[in-house]
């Protein structure tokens, strides 16, 4: 079975007394390691596929099971547990707490961990140091450009050990040469094993990813395709 199980996903909302169907019936598997770009335009559906892949927004129908965990059957709490244990979220808008230095961002997941100070501390330096930033780790975000600021997300989205990134428009802000920088971090970190499912509307995006799912209004679009690698 795929590591993420999508079946019939339906996503509705209330607008100006009409039902939108943001998902409208979508399926789709995607499996252990792959780095899958979902494309479409604004509107189409992206970014509410994601949240729900996350556990983040409940269908109005359908299932997803994720490791064969149905995600929507967990309580509120459980599924808690479950995004701490196998997502890792990088965001367009980098959600850095200004008041907190580059490493204690990075060890903001880790608050509810058994780890001890020390091992916490030098787990999110190991991951700075992934990034390349472990000589920025007593900076302020404010400190940091655009591209670093996302380096630094993307250490704390890793810092529980997820077996799955999403990522929603990760290069957003950024400019093109930052992107790329970006963009080569996602795909190192896939190479090594990480499952990854980005939304993103750059087409220099796509050719680092291994498949393309296309969205239009709210539904699969063309079939998906395989990106070159």
């Amino acid at each position: 079975m795929s590591l993420i199980q999508v079946m019939k996903l339906v996503k509705t909302y209330h607008s100006g007394g009409e039902t939108v169907r943001a998902v409208d019936g979508v399926s789709l598997g995607i499996e252990i390691g792959e780095f899958v770009a979902i494309t479409g335009t604004s509107g189409s559906g992206k970014s509410t596929l994601l949240t729900m892949l996350g556990g983040l927004n409940e269908p109005a129908s359908g299932r997803i099971s994720v490791d064969e965990i149905d995600i929507y059957r967990l309580s509120v709490e459980q599924r808690a547990d479950f995004r701490k244990e196998y997502i890792g979220f990088v965001f367009q808008a980098f959600h850095l707490l200004p008041y907190l230095n580059v490493l204690e961002n990075v060890m903001i997941p880790l608050a509810i961990s058994r780890l001890s100070a020390a091992a916490k501390k030098e787990k999110a330096m190991l991951l700075l140091e992934k990034v390349g930033l472990h000589d920025k780790a007593l900076r302020l975000p404010n400190e940091l450009s655009g591209g670093e600021q996302e380096r630094v997300a993307i250490a704390r989205a890793l810092v529980n050990d997820p077996p799955i990134i999403l990522a929603d428009e990760p290069t957003g802000n950024l400019d093109s040469a930052t992107s790329g920088i970006v963009m080569e971090l996602f795909s190192r970190l896939n190479k090594e094993g990480q499952t990854v499912v980005m939304v993103t509307h750059d087409e220099q995006n796509l050719s680092y990813a291994t498949r393309q799912i296309n969205l239009k209004d709210g539904r699969l679009s063309g079939g998906c395709r395989v990106a070159a690698v």
